[in-house]
């Protein structure tokens, strides 16, 4: 019986365990994919922001010098050196496609790109983003704008390079904690499990629980003690004594 009875409390164990790992590896692993998706959608939100602003200021620049040249005398149809201010734009950021000066007419006067000089500008917003700074006269007329294009490929790419990395260190995180969950569980439950199953003997030689042997030693004494009172035969110790 005490063989069966020690079989049935070692299943009523596992079944603990395996209920405690269903319960807690689901939660641990859901909570730390949130997290991971919240970093993501922050860090991609700030990213975005970064480009969006470096395209705003280098726009807001080239206006600025375009307008300060008319304000000297310069048509903004004869500042060729505009072309050189824009190339060196477009090679300090790699994701730029091109900076151009349109006109009121949509013609491109200048660009970063020759192949772009002389053409009409095309909302190309599937493949480019597009930043745009209008170019005033001192009276406040409009003369054209600066149109900054980035790549939409070259945004997309790096946003999937770090989509991955938070993955891959996401997965590492969940996989270590869940181990960390399964280690905790189980040496848990085996600590309950020695509790319960855990036995030493009594003054008077029965076998009990290791917890509440101190509690029984201790109505023992007292038994004894209440005996000797009355003049009762003192009840055997485990030794004899």
């Amino acid at each position: 019986m005490d063989h069966f009875d020690h079989s049935i409390a070692q299943d009523d164990m596992r079944k603990l365990s395996l209920t405690l790992l269903a319960a807690l590896i689901p939660l641990v692993a859901a909570s730390l994919a949130l997290g991971s998706y919240l970093n993501y959608a922050g860090v991609r939100h700030n990213y975005l922001e970064l480009v969006w602003a470096r395209m705003s200021t280098v726009a807001q620049r080239i206006a600025n010098d375009g307008e300060v040249a008319m304000s000297m005398g310069v048509p903004l149809v004869s500042q060729d050196v505009m072309n050189l201010t824009l190339e060196r734009e477009a090679a300090a950021d790699p994701m730029m496609l091109s900076a151009d000066v349109v006109s009121d007419g949509g013609t491109i006067l200048f660009s970063s790109d020759p192949a772009r000089r002389g053409a009409q500008d095309a909302g190309d917003t599937a493949i480019a983003w597009r930043r745009t700074a209008p170019i005033s006269t001192a009276f406040g007329t409009s003369e054209g704008e600066v149109v900054v294009r980035a790549s939409r490929q070259a945004i997309n790419d790096n946003l999937a390079d770090l989509g991955r990395s938070v993955l891959w260190t996401s997965v590492a995180a969940i996989l270590a904690c869940i181990a960390a969950v399964c280690g905790v569980v189980l040496f848990s439950v085996r600590g309950l499990w020695r509790r319960l199953t855990e036995r030493a003997p009594t003054a008077s030689g029965a076998m009990v629980l290791v917890e509440v042997g101190p509690s029984i030693a201790a109505i023992d004494d007292e038994h004894r003690r209440v005996a000797e009172r009355l003049g009762l035969p003192v009840p055997m110790t485990e030794t004899g004594v």
